[in-house]
């Protein structure tokens, strides 16, 4: 019983452990109360912003500003976003999820804003440092590197998911890779047909497989159903700055094995072009990719400054009751 009494009050002072404030000017809701001006925030705690703002300060050093008409929950190593606007600076290794993705900075000192609209579609632009995107089973799908949006459609999830991708196809430790021009992602490639594109910008549609990609850099193996030319060459600048080489030369003969391509191929691809039409966020050759069942493409204006999150305009948020 004396056993019991302890556990249970190590489980409410665990569960009672500050992380951090959440600020505003004016009132908000944390856990459906509502506060006003600022007030101290639990592992699990959800805030709900309606015409105010609300700026959220985590110990050690992560921020989260969070725009009107939000809400979110919010704990010590992730927050979740449920529907609205925000902007993370945060040192690395913290996360956010939006709708089935995981957003998370690859280096400290990093500033990404992410939009989660009502029809599950993610807007994540990196403002400073280059952010991580994964999908729900933790597969990367993007880089969003510094200063670039991209928009993200979940369309359907694992990794049996169809892909669809377009950019350099290159050489790299006797394999053939791509690498796509809308996701920054590196992706190791196996079927037919593919080593005489090396060098060239293409369109592929297959499937990712469960195997382990060889190649460094590289985040799927993925079996080709389909390869299209887009261009021919200018592929040097990339293949230089990736390690890898422009030229047939360098690709093993065993990258391109048809085995379970040719069965495979016609339903891959059909799937894959199912799938990124269905996105409907602008397809065409180089502006869409599906990977892990996610639908990207670059976002048309990015997330500009608003006066809607604190701390960017001319008032700051009070820290008095």
């Amino acid at each position: 019983m004396i056993v019991w009494a302890i556990g249970a009050i190590s489980c409410l002072s665990a569960a009672s452990t500050a992380i951090g404030m959440a600020v505003a000017n004016g009132s908000f809701l944390v856990d459906h109360s509502q506060v006003w001006g600022n007030t101290t925030l639990f592992n699990g705690s959800m805030i709900e912003t309606a015409t105010a703002s609300s700026q959220l300060q985590l110990n050690g050093g992560v921020q989260m500003r969070l725009a009107s008409n939000t809400r979110a929950t919010v704990y010590q190593n992730k927050l979740v976003l449920e529907y609205g606007y925000g902007q993370l600076e945060s040192a690395a290794g913290y996360e956010v999820d939006a709708g089935s993705l995981r957003i998370s900075p690859v280096a400290r000192e990093t500033v990404a804003r992410i939009r989660l609209t009502g029809d599950s579609r993610v807007t994540v632009a990196a403002v400073r440092g280059a952010i991580r995107v994964a999908n729900g089973t933790g597969m990367l799908v993007a880089n969003v590197e510094a200063g670039s949006s991209l928009d993200f459609d979940p369309q359907v999830a694992g990794a049996s998911a169809p892909t669809r991708v377009s950019g350099c196809l290159l050489a790299k430790a006797g394999k053939i890779v791509i690498a796509d021009q809308t996701t920054s992602v590196i992706l190791e490639l196996q079927g037919a047909g593919l080593e005489p594109e090396i060098g060239n910008h293409v369109e592929i549609t297959g499937r990712a497989e469960t195997t382990t990609p060889t190649v460094p850099g590289a985040s799927q193996l993925i079996q080709v159903a389909a390869v299209k030319e887009v261009s021919k060459g200018g592929c040097t600048a990339i293949a230089k700055k990736l390690g890898a080489s422009s030229a047939a030369a360098g690709a093993a003969a065993g990258a391109g094995a048809a085995g379970g391509a040719g069965a495979a191929g016609a339903a891959g691809a059909a799937g894959a072009g199912g799938a990124a039409a269905g996105a409907g966020i602008g397809i065409g050759i180089g502006t869409v990719a599906v990977i892990g069942g996610v639908a990207t493409a670059a976002t048309v204006g990015g997330l500009a400054a608003v006066g809607s999150l604190p701390g960017q305009g001319s008032s700051q948020p009070s820290v008095s009751r």
